[in-house]
């Protein structure tokens, strides 16, 4: 072809100015993020909401590296690893994890583009807020906002369909979040159906001790007072040492506001002089007394870890004639602000009635925490293993299920049990008031949660238990992780006088529900960070210190629940049954506060993680591969039992290894079994050691002519090798290491 005359290149920049850039170069085409909600059973549309309604959004961004992001989190909480504990602060996360500047500034642009006008970005760089009216987001987004009836006569608003976004930032973005309030955050706590008086011995602690009025009124609510809860779940011996939470700070995440009288009264009658303020977001969660949840959540605290000091995070929830990002907001801020070690939660939802856009960007925020090293507790739910039974209308749901936050894996859940004595040890079974004709009509108050997730896979702390806790019978996130008391007829007394909309007593009344629970081990986790034995080392992300304390000393932390089970409606052939160890009716079980600090502080100070040391990859350039690896396991901790070895694409494992051999101290030769299996070499010793020299030699270990080219002409780089080791009491430590051919 010739060069192109003057008329042509003058015809190229008209239509350049004309047409813009994208009629040279075409973008990525416009798609949807995200997911719409799922309408319960029985929901039919009503109507399209007015465009001039209201709607405060937030544009949930993903992380840089979701992968790192998870690895990492999951290396700073797990006892062993070389990681375990070294926390990042906020600014950190969101320098090392958030999306770049240049991003943020392509989601803004994008948005004001299609007419919205993006607020402040968060301070973990993961969300944009946007307020705007319902016919601007509908616009924006290419979706359509309708009214829906649910067959209990309530109202909500969806999205049709998922938010379409340019696809220059579509893969940039988790989802838009408040865009539907067909499911909405509950608070999980249950009040009794008429009280069983029981009476029991106050204990003298150590801690806050019940003013007259309290122990008087707890008898004839079937209610327990805080000295009884402590001494079952084994407080005493910490208040005995003086440690009632000093320096410690625990956060509440609340969707409905409380009335500072109750509080008062409440600290007025164990003469405590808790320190507690309020943080607002999104405007907070309006006035009043709200109905007994947020004033559970605190006074639990309060009598439990009196020296602590309590941030209440107060949201709004969606409503039926507004949905909006209040409740993800108000995680965001907590989690953000990172004012807090340890967190408690008692509020969800059935996990299957969750947008799984709106799932994984909580799951963003929750992996954050675990960086940052707080501890998040979540209630596990009241309708036992059918969690959305009565959330969809009045007929039961009886499909399995489990709730949300509860089930996310960097979460831990909380289940129920009911306190026939407070012991101690106690004296306990699984709560389900439920089961037969009476769970189908409703009649009874309700069963802990627990169960399999149907989004989340099983997380490493779980598959990588050991046998005898009986985790791991399923591919899928196991919940509850653990238990405390939530039976109402066996519940906790609190002041609360209430707002005259709530049939039934008021001031002393006992409640109960798992999220009585969850505020449990959050004190009990306050109480372990602020102790002597673990010195200013702090838990973290709880799960995988508890599943390792669970294998080493099960007794010691752990109250076993072996009694009941958790199918609410009775539909379900008994499913879950609690039994030794680990079960999906009662988790890992109970506290043993003074036990398990010994367990989680120790594991603080003295474990190492194993070690890769020794290693080469020789034979390169001949096409005849050697691989050295020296694996020790860490300083006071188990020994090796497994190494399993994944090779970069350049080195590839034969399906017979036949061409390995394992030494330990001294040279001497190792007894072992080796398999292959997709690509995965992984060597099982027949009797656990300190020291494995793992040596695999061609052609048990082949290698791609390309590399070996490469390595002749002195070329090759550095290969990455993924390696995980199973200790003698089963648990998993992934390693990465690189090698260069030589």
């Amino acid at each position: 072809m010739g060069r192109p005359t003057k008329c042509a290149l003058a015809l190229v920049l008209v239509l350049a100015v004309v047409t813009g850039p994208g009629a040279l170069a075409a973008g990525p085409p416009a798609r949807r993020v995200g997911s719409a909600p799922t309408l319960p059973p029985g929901a039919s549309v009503a109507g399209q909401v007015s465009g001039s309604t209201r709607m405060q959004l937030a544009v949930a961004l993903a992380p840089r590296d979701p992968a790192a992001l998870q690895a990492f989190a999951a290396a700073v909480s797990t006892p062993g690893s070389s990681l375990y504990r070294h926390y990042i602060t906020p600014a950190e996360f969101a320098q090392q994890f958030g999306p770049t500047s240049a991003q943020i500034d392509a989601v803004e642009s994008s948005l004001r583009a299609h007419g919205l006008e993006p607020g402040p970005l968060s301070a973990n760089h993961l969300s944009i807020p946007f307020t705007s009216s319902a016919a601007g987001v509908e616009h924006a987004f290419s979706l359509a906002l309708e009214h829906v009836s649910l067959r209990n006569h309530a109202t909500a608003i969806i999205n049709t369909v998922a938010p379409r976004l340019d696809g220059s930032i579509a893969g940039l973005v988790q989802g838009v979040v408040g865009l539907s309030s067909a499911a909405t955050p509950q608070p999980l706590y249950v009040r009794p159906h008429g009280a069983h008086v029981h009476a029991t011995r106050h204990v003298a602690t150590g801690g806050p001790q019940p003013c007259s009025a309290a122990r008087a009124a707890a008898p004839s609510q079937a209610a327990y007072t805080a000295d009884q809860i402590a001494s079952a779940y084994g407080f005493s011996g910490l208040y005995g040492a003086g440690d009632e939470g000093r320096g410690q700070t625990v956060a509440l995440y609340e969707l409905e506001p409380y009335a500072s009288s109750d509080v008062a009264a409440y600290q007025s009658c164990y003469g405590t002089h808790a320190s507690l303020s309020n943080v607002s977001v999104d405007g907070g969660a309006g006035g009043g007394p709200g109905q007994g949840e947020a004033a559970l959540d605190i006074e639990q605290v309060i009598g439990l870890v009196p020296q602590a000091t309590i941030l209440v995070y107060e949201g709004p929830n969606s409503a039926s004639s507004a949905p909006g990002s209040g409740y993800y907001d108000t995680w965001s801020t907590l989690i953000g602000q990172d004012r807090a070690r340890v967190v408690s939660a008692s509020w969800g939802q059935c996990e299957a009635l969750v947008p799984a856009s709106d799932a994984a960007a909580e799951g963003t925020l929750f992996q954050e925490a675990a960086a940052q090293g707080q501890t998040i507790f979540s209630a596990g739910g009241d309708e036992g293993s059918e969690d959305c039974n009565g959330q969809t209308g009045f007929l039961p749901d009886t499909q399995l299920a489990v709730d949300d936050p509860s089930s996310q894996p960097f979460v831990s859940g909380v289940g129920g049990t009911s306190l026939g004595s407070p012991g101690p040890r106690p004296s306990e079974r699984v709560w389900n008031s439920g089961g037969g004709l009476c769970g189908i009509l409703g009649c009874a108050p309700g069963a802990g949660g627990g169960g399999k997730s149907s989004l989340w896979a099983m997380p490493s702390y779980q598959s990588g238990a050991p046998s005898f806790l009986h985790v791991g019978q399923s591919s899928s996130r196991e919940t509850p992780d653990v238990s405390a008391d939530a039976d109402p007829d066996t519940g906790y007394l609190i002041y609360w006088n209430g707002s005259g909309s709530v049939s039934g007593p008021v001031g002393w009344q006992g409640i109960g529900g798992t999220s009585a629970a969850a505020p449990v081990w959050a004190s009990a986790i306050a109480l372990i960070n602020a102790s002597k034995q673990c010195g200013g080392a702090l838990v973290g992300f709880a799960n995988p210190a508890l599943y390792r304390a669970a294998a080493s000393s099960y007794g010691q932390g752990f109250n076993d629940v072996t009694s009941g089970n958790n199918d609410f409606t009775g539909t379900n052939g008994g499913r879950y049954t609690a039994g030794s160890g680990f079960d999906m009716a009662s988790g890992l079980g109970t506290p043993n506060t003074s036990g398990l600090t010994n367990t989680l502080c120790s594991s603080a100070h003295r474990i190492g993680a194993p070690k890769i040391s020794g290693r080469s990859l020789s034979g390169v350039a001949k096409g005849r591969p050697t691989l050295r690896l020296t694996i020790s396991a860490g300083k006071a901790a188990p020994g090796v039992r497994s190494v399993s070895i994944r090779l970069p694409s350049p080195l590839h494992v034969a399906r017979r290894a036949k061409h390995v051999t394992v030494t330990g101290v001294h040279g001497a030769r190792l007894r072992f079994s080796a398999t292959v299996k997709h690509g995965v070499l992984t060597i099982r010793l027949r009797h656990a050691t300190t020291l494995a020299k793992v040596t695999v030699r061609y052609a048990t270990l082949t290698v791609t002519r390309h590399e070996a080219s490469a390595a002749r002409r002195g070329r090759a780089g550095k290969l990455g090798i993924n390696v995980t080791v199973t200790d003698s009491h089963g648990f998993k430590t992934a390693l990465h290491t690189s090698v260069k051919p030589h």
